[in-house]
């Protein structure tokens, strides 16, 4: 199964999807580098490569979950949550049937959790996914109009928000039964995450929920597994999340046109960020130092966590709603509600709709990805855990020291003048520990584009390549 994986991870890298939309903000950074200027591997990437990693889109109406190769941009396979087609009788229930938001995935990345409902008389199922297979390992029923669900700190309990029943299932993971059904309220929504890439947990001992139609966040003890404080936020609220060094809660109050800002250990409400539009979804910066909105008329917000001012704002397509930061802070995904009249068909009877990333730095558009349904949350997975785990052989071990002995020379040939033979450095920087700052991937860009005083293209692509590795064990 890892080889087809594999293969099919491989083929798909080749397939297209990207569309170009002006950006209105204005920057004074340098721009980014297109299709038709950069690598072979930018180019397929939409003119940018982004990060090693998988992200997980819950697809809504299309009752799947995408897969997406993050660092090329790829829709590179779908995940069939189950369950036929249903047409929507009743247009006034959010989440409908067969509609699939959630995505939580376990700490360990070996469990993905997602939910969706097949009957209106019945209750919905939260369903247990081997990400590694994409089978099904188990589902269990919950509460009417499974929404969005979300792990306890240490993966002891999953909690689903049941919308129509106003209630937040907890389930016990170890012994796989739901335990209780706490009354939330009616519109119950959103849950705050409480691990976003790293596999570390956010440092808080509280869930945070969203209740739309009583305006309020709900904050839920994870040991007791009950209800602390209903906390009024002036306003129908939608998106709730937590800063990843679990300093900050920020609301999305809709109905107010503000985010609500509450202290996480106090449970108070301290301050307030206005926007002309409502807001809708936010997502966080790796380092907390920055927090994304989306709102109404289409608009994405860079915002400084501390000082609440703007650092800037674009303009995406068709409700750039729910959004996700990649795990080195570098891409903000938007997952819209619906695209423009570029893609004049459509798919599984609805607009197609998909998928726009940002540059984080410039606000500018990379690229974006298209596919059935109408996404809702994101997670981001490492590479590394779709790997397959082989043992070292003496060809590898072979190709690996003359790698490094590659590198050594052109080393001392080509960069020792600034860097030192002991690497310790001179006219340019100490390079001793240099794999504990950047990746491999981004020291194999300093390489060949150069970086200050340091010129372009002293190494063949081959050359860099090998210098890349060898520098990244500096640790």
């Amino acid at each position: 199964m890892k080889k087809i994986w594999i293969a099919v991870l491989l083929a798909a890298l080749f397939t297209s999807g990207c569309g170009s939309k002006a950006v209105q903000e204005k920057t004074n950074s340098k721009p980014v580098k297109t299709a038709e200027t950069g690598s072979f591997d930018e180019k397929l990437a939409g003119g940018q490569l982004g990060n090693e990693s998988i992200a997980f889109v819950g697809a809504g109406t299309a009752n799947k979950l995408w897969v997406i190769d993050a660092k090329y941009h790829k829709l590179v396979s779908t995940i069939d949550v189950g369950g036929p087609y249903n047409e929507r009788t009743n247009k006034d229930y959010y989440p409908n049937l067969n509609d699939t938001h959630a995505i939580a995935f376990t700490k360990d990345f070996k469990t993905l959790f997602t939910g969706d409902w097949y009957n209106y008389d019945e209750p919905s199922y939260v369903i247990a996914i081997d990400p590694i297979t994409m089978r099904e390992k188990w589902r269990l029923p919950t509460g009417k109009g499974a929404h969005h669900i979300a792990l306890s700190a240490d993966d002891k309990y999953l909690y689903v928000a049941n919308q129509h029943d106003g209630t937040l299932s907890v389930i016990d993971l170890a012994t796989r039964k739901k335990i209780k059904d706490l009354k939330t309220g009616k519109g119950t929504c959103y849950l705050s995450p409480t691990m976003y890439w790293d596999r570390k947990a956010i440092d808080t001992p509280y869930m945070f929920l969203s209740v739309e139609s009583e305006n309020k966040v709900v904050a839920i003890d994870m040991k007791t597994n009950e209800i602390v404080k209903n906390i009024s936020v002036g306003g129908m609220v939608h998106g709730t999340n937590l800063t990843p060094d679990g300093k900050y809660v920020w609301a999305a109050v809709m109905g107010a046109k503000k985010v609500a800002v509450i202290d996480p250990k106090t449970l108070e409400v301290t301050g307030e960020i206005k926007f002309n539009e409502g807001p809708i979804h936010i997502a966080f910066s790796p380092d907390s130092k920055f927090g994304y909105v989306t709102t109404g008329g289409n608009q994405i917000y860079k915002i400084n966590v501390k000082t609440h001012k703007v650092v800037w704002s674009t303009t995406g397509t068709t409700v750039p709603a729910h959004v996700g930061v990649t795990p080195d802070g570098k891409e903000l995904w938007t997952l819209n509600h619906g695209m423009d009249k570029r893609y004049p068909y459509t798919l599984g009877g609805a607009a197609v709709s998909g998928v726009q990333v940002w540059d984080t730095k410039t606000g500018k558009l990379i690229t974006e990805i298209v596919a059935d349904g109408v996404p809702h949350e994101i997670q981001f997975v490492p590479y590394s855990v779709f790997m397959p785990k082989m043992e070292a052989t003496q060809e590898s071990s072979h190709s690996n020291h003359d790698t490094v002995q590659a590198a050594e020379t052109n080393f001392k040939n080509t960069c020792a003048s600034c860097h030192g033979n002991d690497l310790k450095g001179g006219a340019g920087p100490n390079l001793t520990k240099v794999g504990g700052k950047y990746t491999e991937q981004e020291l194999l860009k300093i390489i060949q584009d150069g970086k200050g005083m340091m010129p372009s293209n002293l190494l063949t692509k081959e050359e860099s390549q090998q210098m890349a590795k060898w520098l990244s064990q500096k640790k």
